[in-house]
């Protein structure tokens, strides 16, 4: 169980890095009158942007330490089903995002799936 908590940090991060460019690539009124590549200039040299894109590098290197001690088959649907779950709510929480009936079903389906990931290989 203490291995599955290394999954914790890695979501965060992505998680993080998601929320982050959203947000940022939400303001579209800077780029209107930009081309594609000036719009992609303008985000690689944002110092927020890169910031997320620090994120999801130090937690692609945590991941590598991950799978050295986890079942993938059961390290990555966990991840993957944490990340969805905090991306979901911080869409809501940061961003304004609705969160409907029908989300929310899905978000405790998730959290009972990793549940019973976990416990089936403990």
């Amino acid at each position: 169980m203490k291995n599955y908590l290394l999954i914790l940090p890695i979501a965060f991060l992505v998680t993080y890095s998601q929320l982050i460019m959203k947000w940022r690539s939400n303001t579209t009124d800077q780029f209107e009158s930009c081309t594609f590549l000036q719009s992609i200039a303008k985000l690689l040299t944002d110092p927020v942007v890169l910031s997320a894109y620090c994120a999801a590098l130090i937690a692609s290197f945590g991941w590598l330490y991950v799978v050295t001690k986890l079942p993938l088959t059961v390290a990555f649907p966990v991840y993957i089903g944490i990340t969805i779950v905090m991306v979901s709510l911080g869409g809501w929480w940061f961003l304004s995002e609705t969160l409907t009936a029908t989300k929310i079903v899905a978000v405790m389906l998730i959290m009972g799936g990793i549940i019973l990931g976990v416990s089936a290989d403990a």
